[in-house]
C-alpha cells in the first residue's frame, strides 16, 4: 500500500496457529485430511500421490494465498455470483438499449443491493408507443403509464412536438424506517459532511410509490445532529435555529414534541433537527441521554420518515452505543492517513465486540491519487462502498452554508450519488425515458396501457 503504513501487529483477524485465523486453519486441515484419505484409498500409486498432493496444495493455497488481501475462496464465490447474476438478470434491465443521440447500444446496469433490510420492487414506465406492438411482453400488462395532464395555461401547443421531462425512478418502497449513521473513532474524517450530503441527495432525488398504481412521492428524510459536543450541521445547511437545546429546555408545555423543532431546508426538501447550540458536556451532560434520544427516534419513525440519517460524535459512550445499536447501517469513515487507518481498526474492533459487525459498511473520504486501501479492507473482511475524492469544493460549499449536492458537479458529486445509492438502491435504477410525442398525440392519450 503506497502512502499509508499500517501499524505493526494491528490487524482485523484473530490469529490462532501459524499466523492463521480459525477459518483459514480449518481450510488447511481439511486439505490435509483429504490428502490423508486419498492416500488410503485403493487407487494406483501415481493417481494417489497426484490427487493427495493436489488436495494438500489446495488447502495450503486457501490458507495462505490472499490476492488483494482476500482469500481464494472469496474470489471464487465472487466470480460465481457475478457469472450467476449475469444469467438471471431479468428482461428490461438486461436488454441493450439504444442511445438515440449516438446510435449505439448502451450497456445495461446491474443493480445488486446486498442490504437485506430494504426491498425495492422496480416499477417500469415504458416509453409511450406511437403504434400498438403485437409482441408486447406480458409482464408490462399492468404497468401504469403517466401521461401529461390536460392542457392548461402553460401547456405546450398541440401542433408542436414536445419532449417530456425525464424524472427519477419511483419504485414501490417496502419496509420500515431506515436509520443510517456515519461513525469514526477519529475526528476530522468528514462524518458530518457525508451525513449531510447523503441526506440531501436522498431528499432531492429519492422517489417512491406506496403501490404500483399510486402517485410518485419524494422520500421523507430527516437529518438529526446528535454530536452534543460539537454540532455543526447548522453551518452546512445554513440554518441556525431552533435546535435540540430549545427542545430540551422548553418549559411552555409539559411534554414537548421533537417534531415541533424540526426545520425544513427548502432548497433540498430535507428535514433537519439541529444539534445543541452549546456544548452539552460536563455539568450539562444530564440534559440529554439515552431516554431523550429514544423518544426522538421513536417519534420520528412514527411520523412516517423513510430514512433517519444520524450525525454523531467520535466517542463510544452510552448515547453513541445506543445510536449505533439502533442503526440499520453503520458507515465507517476512513481517510488515507496512517492515524485514520489505525483508528479504523480500533473502531471496527470495538463495534464488533458490541455485536454490530453485520451492520458495518466502509467509506473512504478525501481520497487522493496513489492511495490504496485494499490491505486494510482485506484485513477487516470488508469492501469500500464509495471513494469520495479530495475536493476543495466541499470547503467552498461549507462556507456558502449549503450542501455540495446543490451546485456540485464532476467526480465528487458522482461519488456521493454512488454512496447515496448504497442507502437507497433506487437511485441507481435507469431513468425512464419519455419519447417525443407526435403532433396531436395528446388527443388519444389514456391513463392506463395494457
Amino acid at each position: 500500500m503506497r502512502g499509508v503504513r499500517i501499524p505493526q501487529d494491528l490487524n482485523g483477524e484473530d490469529q490462532f496457529v501459524l499466523g492463521l485465523s480459525v477459518p483459514r486453519l480449518a481450510a488447511l486441515l481439511l486439505g490435509l485430511l483429504a490428502a490423508y484419505t486419498i492416500l488410503h484409498l485403493a487407487l494406483p500409486v501415481p493417481l494417489q500421490l497426484g490427487a493427495a498432493g493436489m488436495a494438500a496444495l489446495a488447502g495450503a493455497a486457501v490458507a495462505w494465498i490472499r490476492p488483494e488481501g482476500r482469500s481464494l475462496m472469496h474470489w471464487v464465490v465472487a466470480a460465481v455470483e457475478f457469472k450467476f447474476g449475469q444469467h438471471i438478470t431479468p428482461g428490461p434491465e438486461s436488454t441493450p438499449k439504444v442511445d438515440p443521440k449516438q446510435g449505439t447500444e448502451a450497456e445495461p446496469k446491474l443493480i445488486n443491493d446486498r442490504g437485506p433490510r430494504l426491498s425495492v420492487v422496480t416499477y417500469q414506465t415504458p416509453s409511450t408507443p406511437t403504434q400498438p406492438s403485437p409482441a408486447a411482453p406480458a409482464q408490462f400488462a399492468d404497468d401504469v403509464i403517466e401521461l401529461p395532464e390536460r392542457a392548461g395555461t402553460d401547456a405546450p401547443h398541440p401542433a408542436t412536438d414536445i419532449e417530456l421531462e425525464t424524472v427519477e425512478p419511483a419504485p414501490v418502497y417496502l419496509g420500515g424506517p431506515q436509520v443510517i449513521t456515519f461513525f469514526s473513532a477519529k475526528g476530522g474524517t468528514g462524518r458530518t459532511t457525508l451525513a449531510t450530503e447523503v441526506a440531501a441527495l436522498l431528499a432531492m432525488k429519492g422517489r417512491y410509490r406506496e403501490s404500483p398504481s399510486s402517485r410518485r412521492e419524494s422520500l421523507r428524510v430527516v437529518l438529526i445532529d446528535f454530536d452534543l459536543a460539537s454540532a455543526n450541521v447548522s453551518a452546512r445547511v445554513g440554518i441556525a435555529q431552533p435546535t435540540m437545546l430549545d427542545y430540551l429546555c422548553d418549559l411552555t408545555v409539559p411534554h414537548p414534541d421533537p417534531r415541533d423543532y424540526i426545520v425544513r431546508h427548502q432548497a433540498t426538501g430535507l428535514d433537519v433537527l439541529l444539534g445543541p447550540s452549546k456544548c452539552l458536556s460536563g455539568d450539562r451532560a444530564e440534559l440529554f441521554g439515552v431516554p431523550q434520544a429514544a423518544h426522538i427516534l421513536s417519534t420520528l419513525k412514527a411520523a412516517g420518515y423513510q430514512f433517519l440519517v444520524l450525525d454523531m460524535s467520535a466517542n463510544l459512550g452510552n448515547l453513541e452505543t445506543y445510536l449505533l445499536e439502533t442503526a440499520t447501517r453503520i458507515y465507517c469513515v476512513v481517510t488515507p492517513t496512517a492515524g485514520s487507518v489505525q483508528s479504523l481498526y480500533r473502531g471496527v474492533e470495538a463495534l464488533r465486540r458490541l455485536g454490530l459487525g453485520p451492520k458495518l459498511q466502509y467509506v473512504a473520504n478525501k481520497m487522493r491519487d496513489g492511495f490504496n486501501l485494499s490491505e486494510p479492507m482485506g484485513d477487516l473482511n470488508g469492501s469500500l462502498v464509495a471513494r469520495i475524492p479530495y475536493d476543495p469544493a466541499f470547503d467552498s460549499a461549507e462556507n456558502r452554508h449549503e450542501p455540495l449536492a446543490l451546485r456540485g458537479a464532476g467526480a465528487s458529486l458522482e461519488a456521493l450519488r454512488h454512496l447515496a445509492a448504497s442507502v437507497y438502491p433506487a437511485l441507481q435504477l435507469p431513468v425512464p425515458s419519455r419519447s417525443r410525442l407526435r403532433s396531436f398525440a395528446w388527443l388519444s392519450r389514456s391513463r392506463r396501457a395494457g
